[in-house]
């Protein structure tokens, strides 16, 4: 099966949904998300990736390497990565990980979507 991510697009009610998850969320479950990254990254570094995939992973340890690196970042953007990186160690969240092929497809857009509204206003949060 050939995945394209471009083919998969967050709708304005998924993103208004995003938002709304973004906006509430509780900043309690930072250090319990952050444990789980490096072991959830690992995993995946084992297996076979197709190329959005890989993109996945480089923005998920982007957005890992920001929230590590620069603890007073302020709440907003903070919400926002770990959403994401919740998002992300969830398996089953809106398409379940185990479909092959498919299982992160969902979490490559929220990721992707997290990071694209970071990078307009702080794309310096990226420089190396």
């Amino acid at each position: 099966m050939d995945t394209h991510p471009e083919e998969y697009k967050l709708t304005s009610a998924d993103i208004d949904k995003t938002e709304n998850k973004i906006a509430n969320f509780d900043l309690s479950r930072e250090q319990q998300i952050l444990s789980v990254i490096p072991q959830k990254l690992e995993s995946l570094l084992q297996i076979e990736m197709n190329e959005f995939m890989v993109e996945l992973i480089s923005d998920v340890s982007k957005l890992y390497n920001v929230i590590m690196s620069l603890p007073n970042l302020n709440d907003e953007i903070k919400r926002s990565i770990l959403y994401a990186l919740e998002y992300f160690i969830n398996k089953d969240d809106d398409i379940p990980d185990e479909i092959p092929e498919l299982g992160y497809l969902d979490d490559w857009a929220i990721v992707r979507y997290v990071v694209d509204q970071i990078m307009k206003d702080n794309s310096e949060l990226f420089q190396a």
